[in-house]
């Protein structure tokens, strides 16, 4: 994200951006360790993905606006990287 957006954000929203990445990245400690540059690049897109998908869920009608963008976030940074992590895996093997 840039740091226009980051600092758009609560410090809370920015705070919990912070644990969900931290707990991505140790649930996939042994890719950083194998391919850290891979993962790093990986794991940025999906970050950015990530973060357009909640500040769209944040913006509509019934959003609690940083509650909601932090839902949003939590829930879909695993899934992405790990859906990336798969499709990796299955064109390397």
């Amino acid at each position: 994200m840039s740091s226009a957006a980051l600092s758009a954000m609560s410090a809370g929203a920015v705070n919990a951006m912070a644990a969900v990445g931290a707990a991505v990245i140790k649930l996939h400690k042994g890719m950083v360790d194998k391919e850290p540059e891979w993962f790093w690049n990986l794991f940025a897109k999906c970050e950015a993905k990530a973060a357009r998908i909640a500040e769209q869920a944040a913006h509509t009608p019934r959003s609690n606006g940083d509650a909601t963008f932090i839902e949003v976030y939590a829930r879909t940074l695993p899934e992405l990287v790990k859906k990336a992590l798969s499709a990796h895996e299955q064109a390397v093997h």
